[in-house]
């Protein structure tokens, strides 16, 4: 009985495992548009965008880490650790907030500034998620990456949607062009890996 579950997880594992390599094909290709895009928008500083990649990871890097005070506040919004890795609450508070207060007090706030705070939850977000769902062993290894594939698809998915508040960000066509060239590298692989 016990061995026969062990060949199942075996099994299960290597599944997951073939579907992360699909999904990383995806991946690679939807950040390529996503990055794409956020080069093509008028407006939208890649340079501000990247620098917040950068103090985000010289932050953790030399200053402190801050993945236990974010992990308190995606635990104030979110009781399930399911939801508090898929959901960014503070990218969704900047969206709300960049979304609302123009319209109800009439201002408006700097773009720049926009894009630096949207891009640093985002990727503060996406070092919580990393931590949160990393395993030790092979099982939970592939586990890790097939997970944490779909949250960056999703995550990144969001992060569109916040732009799309200030910026003619087009998530749609994003989207199509990841899901196309995605599948033709997947049909590349495969037939390049089975000649």
């Amino acid at each position: 009985m016990e061995e026969r579950e062990l060949k199942n997880n075996y099994v299960f594992t290597l599944v997951k495992f073939f579907l992360f390599l699909i999904i990383f094909c995806f991946l690679a290709k939807f950040i390529h548009y996503f990055i794409k895009e956020i080069h093509s928008v008028a407006g939208l500083d890649f340079n501000t965008f990247i620098g917040a990649i950068v103090a985000v990871f010289a932050f953790y890097l030399f200053l402190t880490d801050l993945n236990g005070f974010y992990k308190k506040i995606q635990r104030f919004f979110f009781r399930s650790k399911f939801f508090s890795c898929l959901f960014p609450s503070i990218l969704i508070i900047l969206a709300l907030s960049y979304f609302f207060i123009p319209k109800i007090f009439n201002i408006s706030f700097d773009k720049n500034l926009f894009v630096f705070l949207g891009s640093s939850s985002l990727f503060i977000h996406l070092i919580y998620v990393a931590r949160a769902t990393k395993g030790n062993s092979f099982n939970t290894l592939v586990n890790y990456l097939f997970i944490f594939s779909i949250l960056i698809v999703l995550n990144l998915i969001f992060f569109g949607l916040y732009l799309k508040i200030n910026f003619n960000f087009e998530l749609g066509k994003v989207l199509l062009d990841g899901v196309q060239a995605g599948t033709a590298l997947i049909r590349d692989v495969f037939v390049k890996g089975f000649k």
